[in-house]
């Protein structure tokens, strides 16, 4: 499935929102009601000595009173000034009431408690779970020098609840952000993703060599930047590939024009020798002399007739494919090899189908690989040539026993005059042969190939069925 740069991208905004959210949760679970309980004590040591001076300071109560109200409303801190007996001498709600509640008396028994074990030199903060309210609360408890104890406590359930309402806040906002984020980044870069597609078009285009399209995007960022480059690569490559097939077309002209200039000399020194093998019979010396003529003549003939019909092969107008019958083909193949090669044995054998092919370039290339068979197989080793077809192909293969071709040849041996270093002796043989064969299989629409291995030396070429 294709999945763009801007999905992508999305999918990792939306990734590092959530871990940024986890990482947040995880903080507000561990440190935020630490936070807030450490908060929480330094507010009520401060306003503890404040309290803890209008105490020692005998201030009136009513003013106290004030003090605590204050305190109270402002932070939800509880505060209560007992005198020395534990009476409670005021709180936020008045002064001197007389009636000490259930969660008061608790409070003061279990200062009684910790002061007979612990004493009470310095200020100190303990959290209580207070049965009353079933909740915890933090106090604060600090003993003026006149005996006086100031106590102050705070819900610890409050604490935690502004850690939820943080956890949730977070989260919502978490939500939102990532939402909010991957539209506008949607919106906002669908430009851009508009021309890093066509660029993805305009590259695909190239690398088919087609060079007619332009991005024609003009902006001072990278985007502007690479389309210009890709545009300015599209310009260069076209004028290298036309200026590359204009001197490929003057090479082949060339080569068509010399070999048929070749082609009139070369018979006529031929004729000449003949000639004058006629005219000099019975001369021995002048009778060599003119055969060794011919042969060569023979030699040169040979590379310029190949290279004349690679020419031909090359204009694709020039052949039309037809429907062929295998066994048909079979029988004109294996009639013009037992003319050609009267002393070698060579077994055929083919499936019966039908094909789409040219026949007589069919017959050209299976000949050439028999010829390469005969050439460089061993001289008593077996030479077959099989039919074959699947659902797409015709193939014919033509196999023989011999020397392996080296497996770095495989490749360059369809090269026009390659030569493997054992043949690079005069056999007859000038590396054009093959490179017929593979420019014929490509006007019938097929391929070629060859596997050698274990003295087994394998040549095919395919063609599509009717």
């Amino acid at each position: 499935m294709k999945k763009s740069i801007r999905t992508k991208i999305s999918v990792l905004f939306l990734c590092v929102i959530i871990g940024c959210m986890a990482i947040m949760s995880l903080g507000c679970d561990l440190f935020l009601r630490p936070l807030f309980i450490h908060d929480s004590k330094k507010s009520m040591k401060r306003y503890g000595s404040e309290v803890y001076a209008s105490v020692e300071n005998e201030d009136d109560m009513e003013s106290i009173r004030i003090l605590l109200d204050k305190i109270n409303n402002s932070y939800l801190i509880h505060t209560v000034v007992l005198s020395a007996d534990y009476n409670v001498l005021v709180n936020e709600n008045g002064s001197g009431t007389g009636t000490i509640s259930n969660s008061m008396q608790r409070t003061i028994d279990w200062l009684r408690e910790y002061e007979a074990e612990e004493g009470m030199e310095e200020p100190f903060f303990r959290e209580r779970y207070d049965d009353n309210y079933q909740i915890r609360r933090l106090f604060y408890v600090q003993k003026t020098k006149n005996g006086k104890y100031v106590i102050m406590d705070k819900a610890v359930k409050g604490m935690e609840q502004d850690s939820q309402l943080v956890l949730v806040f977070i989260t919502i906002m978490g939500l939102t952000v990532a939402v909010l984020g991957c539209v506008f980044w949607n919106f906002l870069t669908r430009p851009f993703a508009g021309q890093m597609e066509k660029m993805s078009q305009i590259t695909r285009d190239i690398s088919r060599l087609n060079f007619d399209e332009k991005i024609n995007y003009h902006s001072q960022d990278e985007l502007g930047i690479l389309a210009e480059s890709i545009d300015e690569l599209s310009d260069r490559l076209r004028e290298s590939i036309e200026k590359l097939q204009s001197d490929i077309e003057r090479r082949k002209l060339l080569i068509r024009n010399i070999s048929h200039e070749l082609k009139t000399p070369i018979t006529t020194i031929r004729g000449y020798a003949e000639n004058t093998q006629i005219v000099t019979e019975g001369n021995e010396r002048v009778q060599k002399y003119c055969e060794i003529m011919i042969e060569e003549c023979d030699e040169i003939d040979r590379p310029v007739s190949e290279m004349l019909e690679m020419s031909r092969l090359e204009d694709s107008e020039a052949y039309e494919r037809t429907v062929i019958e295998s066994k048909k083909l079979f029988d004109s193949i294996r009639q013009k090899a037992e003319m050609e090669f009267p002393g070698i044995e060579i077994k055929y054998q083919t499936e019966d189908c039908t094909m789409m092919g040219n026949e007589k370039l069919l017959e050209r290339a299976v000949q050439n690989y028999i010829r390469n068979a005969v050439k460089y197989g061993k001289a008593d080793g077996k030479i077959t040539v099989l039919g074959s077809w699947n659902q797409e192909n015709f193939r014919i293969t033509v196999t023989n026993e011999g020397t392996d071709i080296p497996q770095g040849e495989l490749d360059v041996i369809w090269d026009v005059f390659y030569k493997g270093d054992k043949s690079r002796k005069r056999d007859k043989s000038h590396g054009v042969g093959l490179s017929i064969v593979h420019q014929i299989a490509k006007l019938l629409h097929g391929n070629v190939g060859v596997s050698s291995q274990d003295g087994l030396t394998v040549f095919w070429i395919c063609v599509p069925l009717v």
